[in-house]
């Protein structure tokens, strides 16, 4: 029996590379986003022990420079954590077109292995109708022989 031959195998293997390679800029984009979040973290961190800090010198009766400059990097990394929030927007809107690629990938991928697995079939139908046809013959000629 011959051997099955698909003819779209160098087209299965890149479509294979092309998922892999959909599979890896995934990661990447979800690693940065998880990346972003933990930034954000930090500076809501911040921002929480420098308002305790600014209600301990409420309460201690410091001057009101001190006082000032706590509420202005209050402020500053309330517009830090804005940028951030609008990263982390960013960096969803970068997950959500990598997995959508992704998924793309795949569906290109299966849609060509199902076509590989009909043909594969069909190609072992057709062998074993030939093989089936043979035998018949044999059969058919031992019987006439006889």
């Amino acid at each position: 029996m011959a051997k099955f031959i698909f003819n779209m195998q160098g087209l299965l293997n890149i479509k294979e590379k092309l998922e892999e390679q959909s599979k890896t800029e995934y990661g990447k984009a979800l690693s940065r986003l998880e990346q972003e979040k933990n930034i954000l973290l930090n500076l809501e961190n911040k921002k929480q022990e420098n308002i305790l800090s600014f209600k301990e010198s409420i309460n201690s009766g410091v001057k009101p420079n001190y006082i000032d400059n706590i509420n202005k990097y209050i402020n500053f990394i309330d517009k830090k954590i804005e940028e951030q929030i609008k990263n982390i927007n960013k960096a969803e809107e970068i997950v959500e077109e990598k997995r959508l690629a992704l998924l793309e990938a795949m569906k290109q991928r299966k849609v060509l292995e199902a076509l590989k697995e009909k043909e594969k079939e069909n190609y072992f139908k057709e062998e074993l109708k030939k093989e089936q046809k043979i035998i018949d013959e044999i059969v058919s000629y031992k019987y006439n022989k006889a």
